[in-house]
């Protein structure tokens, strides 16, 4: 089974490890498409804040990042220079506010992956020149990974309407025709 070969680092938004906390399938699904080997999972201290502030534990969250996708874990501090390349993304950026901005700004100072399920963060990343991975879209083409290998084998086995009716025409008895049963044993 072949991975989509995003080889790079990444840093994790607070939503995307809290849903991999919350639900372990969500990290097996994202190994499913991004390369995680030798790879490390960036967490800033953004994403620490506000994991914190809604009563989830850094330490669960890293821990079970590290047991469902492999990657190292690093717990990055947000710098000054980041704070003020984050207030910059927030006047380029009109979906952006102040805690998206500056884990915005750690994903371009790291050189990482963004990975978040947040529309307006993901936008603005992509405004920003930084690359970024939604989960929620990746089963579609608009991030342009190509397609699952799930989807290809999906792809594979449904036909198209027409030749699907066609064998079925085939299958239809015509008049005068009887079921024989001992076909059948």
């Amino acid at each position: 089974m072949e991975r989509e070969e995003i080889e790079n680092d990444s840093t994790f938004d607070s939503c995307i490890a809290i849903k991999i906390l919350e639900n372990p399938n969500v990290g097996d699904m994202l190994s499913c498409r991004m390369n995680f080997a030798n790879s490390t999972v960036h967490i800033s201290s953004q994403t620490v804040l506000e994991a914190n502030r809604l009563g989830y534990d850094v330490d669960s969250i890293s821990k079970q990042i590290k047991k469902s996708i492999g990657a190292k874990i690093v717990l990055g501090t947000v710098t000054s220079e980041m704070v003020q390349d984050a207030a910059y993304l927030e006047t380029m950026c009109p979906t952006l506010h102040n805690g998206d901005s500056q884990i915005l700004a750690y994903a371009r100072a790291t050189n990482t992956t963004l990975v978040t399920c947040d529309k307006g963060l993901a936008e603005a990343a992509i405004l920003s020149g930084t690359k970024v991975v939604n989960p929620d879209l990746l089963p579609c083409e608009k991030i342009g990974l190509g397609k699952s290998m799930m989807q290809k084998i999906v792809d594979k086995a449904i036909r198209k309407p027409s030749e699907v009716k066609q064998k079925v025409k085939s299958f239809v008895l015509k008049p005068g025709q009887k079921i024989v049963w001992r076909s059948f044993q």
